[in-house]
This record gives C-alpha cells, structure tokens and sequence, in this order.
C-alpha cells in the first residue's frame, strides 16, 4: 500500500503524512511547478504546469490497493478503476455507488459557472473538517490492511 497525494492545492498534507509516518506508509506527493514542496521522507514527483499533468502522473503510477487523496472527481473516478481507494479531503470516500453522481455534478457545475460567470466562495477549513478527514483516512487503511 502507497498513499499519493495529489499536491495541487491539497488542504491536508500535514493529516496525511503524520498518519502514514505513524503506520509506515510509503508516501508519493505529485504536483506541478506552481506548488514546490520539500519534505523529508516521501517521494515528490515535480510535473509541469498544464492541464492534468499531476492527474496523468499519477495515473501512471497507482495500483490496486493504493490509496489516493484528491479533490479532483475526474482523477478519483479513474483512480477508481484502477482498484485504488480514493479519499476527498473533506473525509468523503469516493465509491463506485457515488462517483456518477458527483462527475455529474462537477459538469452541471461547470456548465453554471460558464452561463452565470459567477464562482463560489470556498469555505475555510475547520479544525473538525481535519478531524473528520483524519478519522476517514484511518479507518480506509484499515480497512485495506486486513
């Protein structure tokens, strides 16, 4: 088991290296040019900017039984198909029972914003947001360990 995290705007790095280190997980951290990160003890795989370049990375390297934590529906879906388990950092498990839904709801969305021309506020992290991320990531490599 490997968790990668795809490092584009990732909100909870920290949770997930001070979960992993705690359980001896390998960890491989992918990101573009725009988000530079050094961190002791895991693998960081530096792609160039451009549309999905992390996602295609990191695509070409998972594997059944992996565990992926992203906010991206598209990549978590392929993800899915791939045999990993794919955690959003809001501690929401993207399934095969929901991950229709939600690809289908990213694209109304995107169809919404481009008619309206008006973007949603993002709402700050709370420390129970954390908390509930931390819980959901646990329980997933336990899960997945036995």
């Amino acid at each position: 088991m490997r968790l990668f995290i795809d490092g584009d705007g990732c909100p909870v790095i920290d949770e997930c290296l001070w979960i992993t280190q705690q359980r001896d997980i390998p960890v491989t951290l992918v990101c573009d040019t725009a988000h530079q990160y050094v961190i002791d003890g895991i693998e960081i795989i530096i792609v160039d900017q451009g549309h999905d370049h992390a996602d295609f990375e990191i695509l070409k390297r998972i594997r059944k039984g992996d565990l992926l934590v992203t906010q991206d529906t598209g990549l978590a879906a392929l993800a899915l198909g791939k045999g990993a388990v794919c955690l959003h950092p809001s501690g929401m498990e993207f399934d095969d029972g929901s991950i229709l839904q939600l690809l289908n709801q990213r694209s109304d969305g995107i169809k919404i914003r481009k008619q309206t021309k008006r973007f949603g506020h993002i709402k700050k992290r709370s420390e129970a947001d954390d908390e509930r991320f931390i819980e959901a990531l646990i329980s997933c490599i336990e899960r997945e360990r036995k």
